[in-house]
């Protein structure tokens, strides 16, 4: 794949240079052609980075456990790597993208279309049948060219969700139940809520400028169309939605704040709260540590997951584009596809950097008021400002993307030791990492979405998105919230008979035996650290040092 792209490359620039040799202007399919293999090739890689964060999520939840289930974590996040991308290509990518089986009987609000046969002109969504699909959910592939592409960077999220539910009950979860959850997790419980907000383009009542929920949010939290503000949006790009007379104004998750880090410290609330706590983790109701056993590779994990970041929100930036058939921009600006490279990518990279920063040093602030500072506090300041960021990284300003992070980095510690109080055990603390930040995150992309369509906002402080999403993915505060009902909504019920179906089928939890033991050898005969090869280190450390060499003198 990778030397295909690169001849595709080679060969367009090469067409592109002889047509400016011979003095002829390059035309617009030719440069359109140019700038899409460049946007699929970065598209490649950056979601090839999202990928790569499955290594920073085993190297953050191995460092922070106990040494004596430390390849247990390897095992597991191996193991659902390989569920997760065999039951979503099979299964959920269907439902995530087009509501499969559901699509062929639900219609679509107001024009009554059934959903699979939809052809949208406000969103440009096609449906199951307009896309090409067959009977089957993974009859996707029948359109490559439109739909594969759309599966992998689909999967990634997917992949990256998977990984956070089992962090917060780590320790004590049975591997079996954990392959059964994998199973349930990829494909019901993240494609349900995906296609609600990103999917459901027609038919959620999240997203679909037909809905009423988006009809009546719209007309009360968006300016009419025809007043002096509505105006000066139409010039900037934002498009009306069906009623034609206020702005379209969906729900807006733009990299996954909510759909991939809420869902997933939510259902892995329910787990931890069904499985119960650790052994020793509260005596006499009150929390005692029990504390990682490598402080340096926890870090490194979040310093991974961190880098790979970039490739989680700059390759949206390519995933929204090519929601949009005619590769154009908002408004004035006129956007072709190597514009988005230009100035969309960067924007997004550089709000993002902001928000680690100020996840940080919110971190450290908050970490202040309990005493020395805290490097597991403060790498998971940084992973709480990056998830909170994600939900309006594509149209923010990078000062507010600051603001987003601070606020998720400050709340960290504070919530840890409050989840502490509720007697819940969440093993690293991805309840205030993914969860709170990743809630706060969707309500300020709100709050920036309502400044802005209430023109308290200077336009150049606000980034447009594509003509596909009507220029207008930018949300309003009362959709955010909306948005989060229903995600806690699903959220908890489905965590919540997902388990207790796993327990009735082969059991949550460990034995007491088993978790006092340690995962690694009571369920895969192995350990991370086997006893001769530290003692054999230690020896070395121990030993005297060898007596100079007088031959040398």
């Amino acid at each position: 794949m990778p030397a295909r792209l690169l001849a595709c490359l080679v060969l367009a620039l090469t067409a592109a240079g002889a047509a400016l040799a011979q003095g002829r202007p390059v035309s617009q399919e030719q440069f359109g052609a140019l700038a899409t293999v460049v946007a699929v090739g970065w598209w490649a890689v950056t979601y090839g980075l999202i990928f790569f964060m499955q290594s920073g999520f085993m190297l953050l939840e191995a460092g922070s456990v106990r040494a004596k289930n430390a390849a247990h974590i390897a095992t597991k996040v191996l193991s659902h790597i390989g569920i997760t991308i065999a039951v979503f290509y099979g299964l959920g990518f269907s439902i995530k993208a087009f509501g499969w089986p559901l699509a062929f009987v639900l219609r679509q609000w107001s024009t009554h279309v059934p959903l699979a046969q939809v052809s949208d002109p406000v969103t440009m969504y096609a449906g199951w049948s307009k896309a090409g699909g067959g009977l089957w959910p993974w009859a996707f592939a029948a359109t490559p060219d439109t739909y594969v592409w759309a599966f992998f960077g689909s999967l990634m999220f997917c992949l990256t969700s998977m990984a956070i539910p089992g962090t917060v009950f780590s320790e004590r979860f049975s591997f079996r139940a954990y392959l059964l959850f994998s199973v349930a997790y990829a494909g019901i419980i993240y494609p349900v809520f995906g296609w609600l907000i990103w999917g459901g383009m027609a038919g959620s009542p999240l997203l679909d400028p037909h809905s009423p929920l988006v009809l009546w949010l719209d007309r009360l939290f968006t300016p009419e169309v025809g007043s002096a503000l509505g105006r000066r949006l139409l010039a900037y790009g934002m498009v009306p939605d069906a009623s034609g007379r206020h702005f379209y104004a969906p729900y807006t998750d733009y990299a996954g704040s909510t759909g991939v880090h809420v869902l997933g410290g939510l259902t892995g609330l329910v787990g931890a709260v069904y499985v119960g706590a650790r052994r020793g983790r509260f005596v006499d109701g009150r929390p005692r540590p029990l504390p990682g056993h490598n402080v340096p590779m926890a870090v490194l994990g979040a310093l991974l997951l961190a880098f790979c970041w970039y490739g989680f929100n700059a390759g949206s930036v390519m995933a929204n584009y090519f929601n949009s058939p005619a590769g154009l921009g908002a408004g004035p600006r006129g956007l072709y596809l190597a514009d988005f490279l230009y100035s969309d990518v960067w924007w997004v990279v550089v709000v993002t950097t902001l928000a680690a920063s100020g996840g940080v040093l919110g971190s450290l602030l908050g970490n202040a008021r309990f005493g020395k500072p805290d490097p597991l506090v403060i790498a998971n300041g940084l992973l709480g400002g990056l998830v909170a960021v994600c939900a309006g990284v594509g149209f923010v300003h990078p000062w507010w993307g600051f603001a987003i992070g601070l606020v998720a980095g400050l709340q960290f510690p504070f919530t840890a030791r409050l989840v502490e109080r509720l007697g819940i055990d969440d093993a690293i603390g991805t309840i205030p990492c993914h969860t709170v930040s990743g809630l706060l995150g969707g309500l300020m992309a709100g709050i920036w979405g309502q400044l802005f369509w209430s023109g308290r906002l200077p336009l150049s402080w606000v980034h447009p998105g594509a003509t596909a999403l009507g220029g207008s993915f930018i949300p309003t505060f009362a959709m955010q919230v909306a948005g989060l009902v229903f995600l806690v909504a699903w959220a908890l019920p489905a965590g919540l008979v997902t388990f207790r179906l796993i327990d009735r089928l082969v059991g949550c939890r460990v034995s007491a035996r088993e978790e006092e033991e340690g995962l690694d050898l009571a369920l895969h005969g192995v350990k991370a650290y086997p006893a001769d090869s530290v003692g054999f280190e230690l020896s070395l450390l121990a030993a005297p040092a060898p007596a100079p060499d007088r031959r040398l003198s």
